[in-house]
Protein backbone atom coordinates (compact mmCIF):
# COMPACT_ATOMS: atom_id res chain seq x y z
CA UNK A 1 0.00 0.00 0.00
CA UNK A 2 2.81 2.37 0.91
CA UNK A 3 4.58 1.70 -2.40
CA UNK A 4 1.33 2.35 -4.27
CA UNK A 5 0.81 5.68 -2.52
CA UNK A 6 4.41 6.66 -3.10
CA UNK A 7 4.18 5.84 -6.79
CA UNK A 8 0.89 7.78 -7.10
CA UNK A 9 2.41 10.79 -5.37
CA UNK A 10 5.44 10.65 -7.67
CA UNK A 11 3.25 10.55 -10.78
CA UNK A 12 1.08 13.41 -9.48
CA UNK A 13 4.15 15.50 -8.69
CA UNK A 14 5.58 14.91 -12.15
CA UNK A 15 2.28 15.87 -13.81
CA UNK A 16 1.95 19.02 -11.68
CA UNK A 17 5.54 20.01 -12.46
CA UNK A 18 4.99 19.58 -16.19
CA UNK A 19 1.82 21.70 -16.12
CA UNK A 20 3.47 24.42 -14.01
CA UNK A 21 6.50 24.61 -16.26
CA UNK A 22 4.69 24.61 -19.61
CA UNK A 23 2.44 27.39 -18.33
CA UNK A 24 5.40 29.71 -17.94
CA UNK A 25 5.53 32.77 -20.14
CA UNK A 26 8.54 31.83 -22.24
CA UNK A 27 11.18 32.91 -22.88
CA UNK A 28 11.97 33.26 -19.19
CA UNK A 29 14.89 33.04 -16.77
CA UNK A 30 15.51 30.01 -14.57
CA UNK A 31 17.94 29.06 -11.80
CA UNK A 32 19.46 25.61 -11.42
CA UNK A 33 18.24 23.80 -8.31
CA UNK A 34 18.86 20.33 -6.93
CA UNK A 35 22.17 19.54 -8.62
CA UNK A 36 24.89 18.28 -6.27
CA UNK A 37 27.67 20.75 -5.48
CA UNK A 38 30.26 18.48 -7.08
CA UNK A 39 28.19 17.93 -10.22
CA UNK A 40 27.08 19.79 -13.36
CA UNK A 41 23.80 20.04 -15.27
CA UNK A 42 24.16 18.50 -18.71
CA UNK A 43 23.05 20.27 -21.87
CA UNK A 44 22.12 17.59 -24.38
CA UNK A 45 21.90 17.63 -28.14
CA UNK A 46 18.30 16.39 -28.08
CA UNK A 47 15.51 16.32 -25.50
CA UNK A 48 16.53 12.88 -24.26
CA UNK A 49 18.61 11.51 -21.39
CA UNK A 50 20.45 9.32 -23.90
CA UNK A 51 21.38 12.17 -26.27
CA UNK A 52 25.02 13.32 -26.47
CA UNK A 53 26.16 15.97 -23.99
CA UNK A 54 27.27 19.15 -25.77
CA UNK A 55 27.93 21.40 -22.76
CA UNK A 56 27.45 21.70 -19.01
CA UNK A 57 26.12 24.28 -16.57
CA UNK A 58 27.47 24.80 -13.02
CA UNK A 59 25.31 23.47 -10.18
CA UNK A 60 24.63 27.05 -9.01
CA UNK A 61 24.10 28.75 -12.40
CA UNK A 62 21.53 31.54 -12.29
CA UNK A 63 19.40 33.43 -14.81
CA UNK A 64 19.51 30.80 -17.55
CA UNK A 65 17.12 31.74 -20.36
CA UNK A 66 14.78 28.90 -21.30
CA UNK A 67 13.44 29.52 -24.79
CA UNK A 68 11.08 26.59 -25.20
CA UNK A 69 9.81 23.60 -23.22
CA UNK A 70 8.72 20.22 -24.54
CA UNK A 71 5.01 19.38 -24.33
CA UNK A 72 5.59 16.99 -21.44
CA UNK A 73 7.45 19.70 -19.52
CA UNK A 74 10.54 17.56 -19.00
CA UNK A 75 13.06 19.37 -21.20
CA UNK A 76 13.92 23.01 -21.80
CA UNK A 77 15.74 24.56 -24.74
CA UNK A 78 18.69 26.78 -23.76
CA UNK A 79 21.55 28.41 -25.63
CA UNK A 80 25.08 27.15 -25.13
CA UNK A 81 27.93 29.18 -26.59
CA UNK A 82 26.98 29.69 -30.26
CA UNK A 83 24.63 26.70 -30.34
CA UNK A 84 21.73 25.31 -28.32
CA UNK A 85 20.70 22.21 -26.38
CA UNK A 86 18.27 20.73 -23.88
CA UNK A 87 18.33 20.57 -20.08
CA UNK A 88 16.22 18.54 -17.67
CA UNK A 89 13.57 20.91 -16.27
CA UNK A 90 13.36 19.01 -12.98
CA UNK A 91 16.57 20.83 -12.07
CA UNK A 92 15.28 24.28 -13.08
CA UNK A 93 13.16 26.74 -11.08
CA UNK A 94 11.71 29.95 -12.58
CA UNK A 95 13.09 33.28 -11.46
CA UNK A 96 10.22 35.39 -10.05
CA UNK A 97 9.18 37.82 -12.79
CA UNK A 98 6.15 39.41 -14.41
CA UNK A 99 7.42 38.12 -17.74
CA UNK A 100 8.91 39.54 -20.94
CA UNK A 101 5.65 41.15 -22.07
CA UNK A 102 5.17 43.45 -19.10
CA UNK A 103 6.34 47.02 -18.69
CA UNK A 104 9.80 47.24 -17.21
CA UNK A 105 11.06 43.89 -18.49
CA UNK A 106 14.76 43.93 -19.39
CA UNK A 107 15.29 42.80 -22.96
CA UNK A 108 18.23 42.64 -25.34
CA UNK A 109 17.50 42.54 -29.08
CA UNK A 110 19.65 42.54 -32.17
CA UNK A 111 19.99 41.64 -35.81
CA UNK A 112 22.17 41.66 -38.88
CA UNK A 113 22.36 43.48 -42.21
CA UNK A 114 23.43 45.81 -40.71
CA UNK A 115 24.61 44.56 -37.31
CA UNK A 116 22.65 46.34 -34.59
CA UNK A 117 21.35 45.91 -31.06
CA UNK A 118 18.92 47.61 -28.72
CA UNK A 119 18.21 47.08 -25.04
CA UNK A 120 15.08 47.96 -23.11
CA UNK A 121 15.20 48.90 -19.40
CA UNK A 122 18.75 47.53 -19.09
CA UNK A 123 20.84 50.70 -18.87
CA UNK A 124 18.10 52.30 -16.77
CA UNK A 125 14.36 51.74 -16.20
CA UNK A 126 12.28 53.38 -18.90
CA UNK A 127 15.21 53.77 -21.27
CA UNK A 128 16.17 52.12 -24.56
CA UNK A 129 19.75 52.15 -25.87
CA UNK A 130 20.47 51.52 -29.56
CA UNK A 131 23.73 51.08 -31.44
CA UNK A 132 24.68 49.85 -34.90
CA UNK A 133 27.95 48.96 -36.58
CA UNK A 134 27.28 51.48 -39.33
CA UNK A 135 26.68 54.32 -36.86
CA UNK A 136 28.83 56.01 -34.25
CA UNK A 137 28.03 55.88 -30.56
CA UNK A 138 24.93 54.80 -28.68
CA UNK A 139 21.56 56.49 -29.11
CA UNK A 140 19.38 56.77 -26.02
CA UNK A 141 15.60 56.92 -26.09
CA UNK A 142 13.00 57.29 -23.40
CA UNK A 143 10.36 54.56 -23.42
CA UNK A 144 7.13 56.56 -23.63
CA UNK A 145 4.59 53.77 -23.93
CA UNK A 146 4.11 50.02 -24.02
CA UNK A 147 0.98 48.20 -25.10
CA UNK A 148 -0.60 45.46 -23.07
CA UNK A 149 -1.66 42.15 -24.54
CA UNK A 150 -4.89 41.34 -22.73
CA UNK A 151 -6.70 41.20 -26.04
CA UNK A 152 -3.79 39.73 -27.98
CA UNK A 153 -3.74 35.95 -27.65
CA UNK A 154 -0.97 35.78 -30.27
CA UNK A 155 1.44 37.25 -27.70
CA UNK A 156 2.32 40.53 -29.38
CA UNK A 157 3.25 43.79 -27.66
CA UNK A 158 4.35 47.22 -28.82
CA UNK A 159 6.94 49.57 -27.32
CA UNK A 160 7.53 53.16 -28.37
CA UNK A 161 9.79 56.00 -27.39
CA UNK A 162 11.52 59.21 -28.33
CA UNK A 163 14.99 60.70 -28.38
CA UNK A 164 17.05 63.58 -29.75
CA UNK A 165 17.30 61.97 -33.20
CA UNK A 166 13.65 60.91 -33.57
CA UNK A 167 11.25 58.23 -32.40
CA UNK A 168 11.16 54.46 -32.41
CA UNK A 169 8.42 51.85 -32.43
CA UNK A 170 9.07 48.18 -31.68
CA UNK A 171 6.70 45.27 -32.19
CA UNK A 172 7.67 42.12 -30.28
CA UNK A 173 6.01 38.76 -30.76
CA UNK A 174 6.49 35.37 -29.16
CA UNK A 175 7.89 33.16 -31.90
CA UNK A 176 10.97 31.13 -32.80
CA UNK A 177 13.80 33.34 -34.05
CA UNK A 178 17.34 32.88 -35.38
CA UNK A 179 19.92 35.65 -35.55
CA UNK A 180 21.57 34.50 -38.78
CA UNK A 181 25.01 34.54 -37.15
CA UNK A 182 24.93 31.34 -35.10
CA UNK A 183 22.83 28.27 -34.28
CA UNK A 184 21.37 29.98 -31.22
CA UNK A 185 17.60 29.93 -30.70
CA UNK A 186 15.50 32.83 -29.46
CA UNK A 187 11.90 33.00 -28.33
CA UNK A 188 11.07 36.56 -29.40
CA UNK A 189 10.98 38.31 -32.77
CA UNK A 190 11.28 42.10 -33.00
CA UNK A 191 10.33 44.49 -35.79
CA UNK A 192 12.01 47.82 -34.98
CA UNK A 193 11.16 51.08 -36.73
CA UNK A 194 12.82 54.47 -36.48
CA UNK A 195 10.77 57.44 -37.66
CA UNK A 196 9.95 61.07 -37.10
CA UNK A 197 12.87 62.31 -39.17
CA UNK A 198 13.99 62.23 -42.78
CA UNK A 199 15.69 58.85 -42.45
CA UNK A 200 12.86 56.48 -41.47
CA UNK A 201 13.69 52.77 -41.69
CA UNK A 202 12.92 49.38 -40.19
CA UNK A 203 14.93 46.44 -38.84
CA UNK A 204 14.14 42.85 -37.90
CA UNK A 205 15.85 40.73 -35.25
CA UNK A 206 15.61 38.50 -32.20
CA UNK A 207 15.35 39.20 -28.47
CA UNK A 208 16.47 37.64 -25.19
CA UNK A 209 15.36 38.24 -21.62
CA UNK A 210 17.95 39.85 -19.34
CA UNK A 211 18.34 39.43 -15.55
Amino acid sequence: MTQTLTRAFTIFTAMFWAIAVTAQDLPALYDIYGVDHDDMLNIREEASASAPIIAELPFNARDIEVVRITEDGRWGLVNAMESFGWVAMRFMVPVPSDGWAYSGAKLSCGGTEPFWDITFNSVAPGQAAYQAMAEEGTKSYSIDWQSGQVARPDRVIGIGGSGPTGNFTAVLRQDACHDGMSDRNFGLVIDLFFHGNDDAYGLEGCCSVLP
